[in-house]
């Protein structure tokens, strides 16, 4: 497959203060899993239907993390998460829009990011999507408390974003739904749970590196941490 990679200057960097954020990014309306898989593995991810790769000035921070879940060992905290969510109702079913899922979004967001979305960004961030993508929604008794978005791919699960009820946080639904999405990937027989990128000096990203083991890319080959 071949594909034009257009260079974009994306204005200040999401993770680091005083740096720019550049990368490499291309479109697709349709995208094999196979091929996103692979992209994966050469440092991209996806948002929407535009799949981008990092490619700031002096800066390497950003790097692909990746969970192979059959050696996933929970840590004493991580199994007290997951006992204390045994009463929440889990579905999954195919990307779509509803208002239920949205307006959670919208909470979550103004919540922890003081930031509101319109129907049409949130749709272009999480409902178009290239590749085949589900949602993981997390209930409450009858009311919706998390939504998680996956996309499927052969050998692995790509975990794109994770939104939930900013009121429960002692609950650690963030923590929670990654275990559910580790055991979905067993069910699934998917080898791999990829988290995105994990920046070492990003203390809000530090939960990545909890669940162990994890391997991150290093010049474009899967390896365990230092």
């Amino acid at each position: 497959m071949e594909v034009r990679l257009f260079e974009a200057s994306n204005g200040a960097c999401p993770y680091l203060e005083n740096h720019e954020w550049y990368c490499y990014l291309f479109r697709a309306g349709q995208l094999e899993g196979g091929v996103y898989e692979a992209l994966i593995s050469n440092g991209f991810r996806r948002n929407g239907d535009f799949f981008y790769k990092n490619s700031c000035r002096n800066c390497k921070q950003c790097i692909s993390l990746r969970i192979p879940v059959n050696q996933f060992l929970p840590s004493r905290s991580q199994k007290r998460v997951w006992r204390k969510n045994q009463d929440l109702r889990i579905t999954h079913a195919p990307v779509t829009f509803d208002e239920e899922s949205y307006n959670l979004y919208q909470s979550y967001s103004q919540n922890r990011h003081q930031s509101t979305t319109t129907r049409e960004e949130y749709c272009q961030f999480l409902i178009h999507s290239a590749v085949e993508t589900i949602m993981m929604r997390y209930y409450l008794a009858d009311k919706l408390v998390g939504v998680g978005w996956l996309d499927l791919l052969p050998d692995s699960i790509s975990s794109v974003y994770f939104a939930f009820d900013p009121e429960l946080l002692t609950r650690s639904l963030g923590v929670f739904s990654i275990m559910k999405e580790i055991e979905f990937c067993r069910e699934h027989q998917k080898s791999y749970l990829h988290l995105g990128f994990w920046v070492k000096e990003n203390q809000a990203m530090k939960y990545k590196s909890n669940y162990q083991p994890h391997q991150l890319l290093n010049n474009n080959e899967w390896v365990g941490p230092d």
